[in-house]
């Protein structure tokens, strides 16, 4: 178990209805959170394992709509659940690719003179794939380094489509017991 700061990338794809879309928006911003899970390693140095994870982020992006105010989204928190596999290079080196699905919640805002205030949360959920190292110090402790790519479902808001996509960052601190 431990704890991870990092960063994390989304990006959105938004189609209305054929009529107009726009690609490549994106939002960034931090992350912090914890994870959890259980693992072994062969006496071949094949590494399996499991692991939960629960992440708060404050990544964001804001429009400002001409005359009328702005629009913004904000991913909020995440929790997810990968299946881990990779192999130790040494003693103290694991390298591992993961395979795992994640839910994150966001909130969406539109304020202005010219609209009513709206503020409105809604969930996106997608399977997520990465690729991390760790290493193990002597007394139990370990630091890791991983890259994450969640591929969200697609949602719809009537005749709005959004493809959201999100890349993460993460270093780590943990404990083996």
């Amino acid at each position: 178990m431990g704890g991870q700061i990092g960063g994390a990338s989304y990006d959105a794809d938004v189609d209305l209805d054929g009529v107009a879309s726009l690609s490549g928006l994106s939002a960034t911003g931090f992350s912090a959170g914890f994870f959890g899970g259980y693992g072994v390693a062969s006496a071949s140095g094949v590494y399996t394992g499991f692991e939960l994870d629960v992440i708060g982020e404050n990544a964001d992006a804001a429009a400002r709509i001409e005359g009328e105010g702005t629009a913004s989204v904000e991913a909020r928190h995440s929790i997810g659940g990968s299946l881990r596999v990779g192999g130790l290079v040494s003693d103290n080196v694991l390298l591992y690719g993961s395979l795992g699905y994640q839910h994150t919640e966001f909130r969406g805002r539109i304020r202005g003179a010219g609209v009513n205030n709206v503020s409105d949360t809604d969930d996106a959920s997608g399977p997520r794939v990465g690729a991390g190292v760790e290493i193990q110090g002597d007394s139990g402790w370990f630091m890791r380094g991983e890259v994450t790519y969640t591929a969200y479902s697609s949602e719809s808001y009537g005749d709005l489509e959004v493809d959201l996509g999100a890349t993460r960052v993460n270093l780590g601190l943990g404990y083996r017991f």
